[in-house]
């Protein structure tokens, strides 16, 4: 896997300055995982095809290069995002992912909630049947970002929207739905007691530095116990405050 896009982009990144220094560790340890030096996980090359060929049919909705496929317009970070999260895996149980969460911390406008809707357009395509997943955010204007960003994307792509004359997706306002598997995907509104019952595969807490608790990270995570492959991405850019549930999620990282 010497040869994929995240380790290309690690290769560069980690000789430049500019890098911050937790970012270079990170992308050292995924190297060695990638030139098969660890002894416990592997970066699975059928599950990095698998991605790419997602990606390749997928369309860019809107934008300067709306109509281009996700796979040409994907970054260097996105790439190593989507490889070392969906792809790394344990030698003895290739079914089994290596990472449960992935923290994202990253300046405006560079597509952050974007990334995670076209996770979650991933793992529509490729996890199990009944899966559910949620975005959750400081108030639900925010959670439905993602909502927009997979439902655009989704309309754009009629290799993936479109099967014999029907619809494989269905595209509600409350919430989108994979037909063929009923998985299901549905942003939530912010709220301090009413999120326990849910039973995510996979999960996003959108501007977590905006949240005034990290009760909604917590219910997520507790609603995940029964699951083999639970994911929960916690994105966020800065916030002038240094009291809030974000900087507690970098700081454990």
């Amino acid at each position: 896997m010497t040869s994929s896009k995240a380790y290309l982009y690690c290769k560069e990144s980690v000789k430049r300055k500019t890098t911050p220094n937790y970012v270079k560790k990170q992308m050292r340890d995924f190297m060695r995982v990638c030139e098969g030096k660890d002894k416990k996980f592997v970066v699975s090359e059928s599950k990095v095809r698998q991605v790419e060929n997602i990606l390749k049919i997928l369309r860019m909705p809107k934008g300067l290069k709306a109509g281009q496929t996700l796979y040409d317009c994907t970054t260097g970070y996105q790439w190593l995002f989507y490889t070392a999260i969906l792809c790394t895996v344990y030698r003895e149980n290739p079914n089994k992912r290596r990472y449960e969460t992935g923290v994202l911390e990253i300046c405006r406008k560079n597509f952050k909630t974007y990334t995670i809707a076209t996770i979650f357009i991933i793992l529509f395509l490729t996890e199990p049947q009944f899966s559910k997943f949620y975005s959750v955010a400081p108030d639900g204007a925010l959670s439905r970002e993602i909502r927009e960003a997979i439902s655009e994307t989704i309309r754009s792509s009629p290799l993936v929207y479109e099967y014999k004359g029907g619809k494989r997706f269905k595209i509600l306002r409350d919430y989108i739905q994979f037909k063929p598997t009923q998985t299901k995907y549905e942003p939530l509104s912010f709220s301090t007691s009413r999120m326990d019952g849910k039973l995510p595969n996979a999960f996003c807490a959108d501007e977590v530095g905006a949240l005034p608790i990290n009760y909604p990270i917590e219910a997520m995570r507790s609603g995940q116990l029964n699951i083999l492959n639970k994911l929960g991405f916690i994105i966020s850019t800065k916030y002038p405050t240094i009291d809030n549930p974000f900087e507690d999620e970098v700081k454990y990282a």
